[in-house]
């Protein structure tokens, strides 16, 4: 069976809580969930696959399809968030047209949120709500099979139809994560890939843990059980990715150091016995500490990106963030003393916020003083529990995130719900919050001063002039 995954062309994308001119011109990134089923697939079912990346390969869709006839498929497998859905079906579309025998086969977050509605969709042959990577070489198996209904029935979180959907009730969880095998990186050009304000000459992804316990309301893995691979299955990786020339690493895990001891045993790994590579994490700003900043200093961190949200309490509170601002200003003094960069991400338009609220998060950042700041407008994402919340006090007027899923179009827009401000005024003040931190002469500076080379300087140049110059909505 002829297995090739795909990721969509990136020309409709539901618009963003992040400024177009910032989202655009950060580069790309490794699709690693779709990478991490591929390898599955290749070491455990023993088939072989292919993997188109659009975006990172500059492929449109005209291309796609010269592609898909030249070669096509069997099953093609797609991953896909609520936000680059519209693309997703385009691709869909694009699929059955070139290959029209090919079957289809959709997961990732939307999935997960939307199972059976995304099954109902035109073109959509199964769908896998869950960690895919089982479910996945098991879908392929039972296809060469013949693919009985008792088969597709007893794959965790696969969804089919016939003459109607069929939608299995459990989900496929992965408790031991060692046993996954590493992402198929062979089936990627590496040099595709590249991120703004990355260090090195060749980046990549790498994750060493899943899920979050934490309780953030806006967040769609809230309280979800943590999970860990082990410190030397992590560093095993890193010595792959090394020999193939990567010295940039950027760990994607929501929130890496949930488990100290395990971080420590990691730093002390990569510090001890190498590689020595640069790499950057997110973590929260209570879960840190000196001595745990010290050691990533040794391993070769160079930035924590932490999630600050607002200066104001009660929105803190309101969005279950579970920090306070003396965390925050300790964390960041913290890391600045151990010698690491920070990446600080800013919300506004919280419902109920004031603009002299918005502004005091904005005095928070400068005097933070963190590398980079990033000012996000508040959006209830689909099915979180700050969305139902907004529902529930009647900010929300109906569930559109369902009606989108059920009849996704072209037009749709992502709403924000502070009621006091409109979209346009909120866009404006987010312009003003990026003037504010980003058109001061230190760093301003410090950006050009950072610049690998005389492109990515200009790369630079151009998306300030857009923040100074209140272009971001251009």
């Amino acid at each position: 069976m002829k297995v090739l995954f795909i990721v969509p062309p990136e020309t409709h994308s539901i618009e963003s809580s992040v400024p177009k001119q910032l989202e655009g011109g950060k580069g790309f990134y490794p699709k690693l969930g779709l990478l991490s089923v591929a390898a599955h697939l290749e070491q455990v079912g023993g088939y072989s696959t292919r993997s188109i990346d659009c975006p990172a390969d500059r492929i449109d869709y005209p291309e796609l399809e010269r592609k898909l006839r030249a070669d096509p498929p069997d099953l093609i497998g797609i991953s896909t968030l609520t936000f680059n859905l519209i693309d997703a079906m385009l691709t869909v579309r694009a699929v059955k047209r070139a290959a029209p025998r090919a079957q289809v086969c959709m997961g990732g977050q939307h999935v997960n949120l939307y199972p059976l509605e995304t099954l109902n969709l035109e073109g959509i042959d199964f769908v896998i709500a869950g960690e895919g990577e089982r479910p996945f070489t098991q879908l392929v198996r039972a296809l060469d099979q013949g693919a009985s209904p008792e088969q597709l029935d007893a794959i965790p979180g696969l969804g089919w139809k016939d003459e109607q959907p069929h939608l299995s009730p459990q989900r496929d969880y992965v408790t031991q994560l060692d046993e996954l095998p590493f992402p198929a990186r062979h089936l990627i050009e590496l040099d595709h890939y590249s991120h703004m304000i990355g260090k090195g000459k060749r980046i990549a992804t790498i994750q060493s843990s899943r899920g979050c316990p934490a309780a953030c309301t806006f967040c769609d893995i809230r309280k979800t059980r943590f999970r860990e691979r082990s410190p030397e299955n992590v560093r095993a990786e890193i010595l792959e990715l090394v020999e193939r020339g990567v010295d940039d690493l950027f760990f994607v895990d929501d929130t890496i150091t949930i488990n100290k001891k395990r971080m420590f045993a990691l730093c002390e790994l990569l510090s001890t016995q190498g590689p020595k590579i640069n790499f950057k994490i997110s973590a929260r700003v209570d879960t840190v500490n000196p001595e745990l900043l010290a050691a990533l200093k040794r391993a070769g961190c160079y930035r924590i990106h932490y999630g600050v949200e607002s200066a104001t309490q009660r929105l803190l509170d309101y969005m279950e963030k579970g920090s306070n601002l003396n965390k925050i200003r300790r964390a960041f003094q913290w890391t600045r003393e151990a010698g690491i960069g920070s990446f600080a991400y800013m919300m506004i338009g919280i419902p109920t916020e004031t603009y002299a609220e918005m502004m005091a998060s904005v005095d928070l950042a400068i005097e933070l003083d963190p590398d980079y700041a990033q000012f996000s407008i508040c959006t209830p994402y689909p099915k979180t529990e700050l969305y139902f919340r907004m529902l529930k006090d009647g900010y929300v007027p109906h569930d559109y995130w369902q009606a989108f899923a059920e009849n996704p179009t072209e037009d749709f827009r992502v709403r924000f719900w502070n009621l006091d401000f409109s979209e346009d005024h909120l866009r404006e003040i987010q312009a003003q919050c990026h003037q504010r931190f980003y058109g001061r002469f230190k760093v301003l500076a410090r950006e050009a001063w950072r610049a690998r080379s005389f492109g990515h300087l200009l790369s630079k140049v151009q998306i300030g002039t857009n923040i100074l110059l209140k272009r971001i909505n251009a």
